[in-house]
């Protein structure tokens, strides 16, 4: 390293001050590019997240880029330069310099960067540290020296901790630490995938479009953050298990939906298989005729169950019992494989 690049830990030290006890919400990114210009004294950079959806990138920040450049690095033509040089597959960031082809070979320097001015440039891999694609930060100068291979290497160092700065999986282990009794977890994205959550298992209800994740989904998306409930659980020593699910923060670069946990069951108050069928779809606002219905029994009951929930809830009509029970995450979806008693 020579005596004019700042060393690793100086710039991790101003990474820090800046990223240190926010998430990347409230984390101005822009503020990031000052301590980095100290080591790549840049003309223009970016930083992207990948959308897993798009198979392209989203800006998070930019600086000496205009409109038109800004959505060349957030168009498919990027995103196929990058898996053309293998970025991802790389130990340290890439410099143009670093590209076994002439720069007159390639399309996005022979067209844009090099008429622009542009002589060299470094593209660096930003990932999770459980391996997932997270984006792509690139600098670009207007001298061939620049960046030198050292202060290439200083980037590499701190790249892991950008990439924490910008991976929404920091802000959501935060949420599921807020479930105390939570056992086994996942996080679903855009695309409906189910991701595991550092440092806990995927529980095997959850899986991609499994009726656990389309339910927890689809209570999510009633104007709700936040919602738990009972689900059958054939895996485990309990009958049941509780899910909690909670809504990610829509805003880029989360391309997560939803976080759903998995907890013991917890105390079901004395309710029964049957009673908390018929609780469930009390809580659904099913009328008890529709109730006997749908679970094969008369009205009459229906009407015996409900006496014996309210009186384990303490509930002095069916409305308290409802509310009681969702307060208690004792709702029970209705089942498709409901069958008589």
């Amino acid at each position: 390293m020579t005596a004019t690049t700042p060393s690793a830990l100086d710039l991790a030290v101003e990474i820090n001050r800046v990223t240190a006890g926010t998430g990347v919400s409230s984390c101005s990114l822009d503020e990031l590019w000052a301590p980095i210009s100290v080591v790549v004294p840049f003309e223009a950079a970016w930083m992207g997240v990948f959308d897993t959806g798009q198979n392209r990138y989203q800006t998070l920040t930019a600086v000496g880029h205009d409109a038109v450049n800004r959505a060349y690095l957030e168009s498919s033509d990027f995103n196929e330069q990058v898996e053309a040089f293998e970025l991802f597959r790389r130990t340290r960031p890439l410099c143009l310099r670093d590209v076994p082809v002439p720069p007159a070979e390639i399309p996005s320097w022979a067209e844009r960067w090099w008429p622009a001015g542009y002589r060299e440039g470094i593209g660096v891999p930003l990932v999770a540290r459980d391996g997932r694609r997270l984006g792509v930060m690139t600098m670009f100068t207007d001298s061939p020296a620049r960046p030198s291979d050292a202060a290439r290497d200083v980037i590499g160092v701190i790249a892991p901790m950008i990439s924490a700065a910008i991976d929404p999986m920091t802000t959501i282990a935060g949420l599921a630490a807020l479930v105390g009794d939570a056992r086994a977890g996942g996080v679903v994205g855009r695309d409906g995938t189910v991701c595991r959550l550092p440092g806990m298992p995927v529980h095997p209800l959850l899986f991609q479009n499994s009726r656990v994740v389309r339910t927890a989904l689809a209570k999510l998306t009633q104007r709700k953050i936040h919602t738990a409930f009972l689900w059958p659980d054939p895996y485990g020593r309990d009958d049941y298990v509780r899910i909690t699910a909670i809504a990610c923060p829509p805003q880029a670069p989360n391309y997560f939906i939803a976080l759903i946990l998995v907890s013991p069951q917890g105390d079901l108050l004395g309710l029964t298989h049957r009673e908390l069928e018929v609780l469930g779809f009390i809580i659904d606002g099913r009328t008890n005729q529709s109730i006997a219905h749908a679970l094969f029994i008369t009205e009459r009951t229906v009407a015996a169950h409900m006496e014996h929930i309210r009186a384990k809830l303490d509930a002095p009509t069916r409305t308290v019992a409802a509310v009681r029970s969702l307060h208690l995450a004792l709702y029970l979806p209705p089942q498709p494989t409901d069958v008589a008693e």
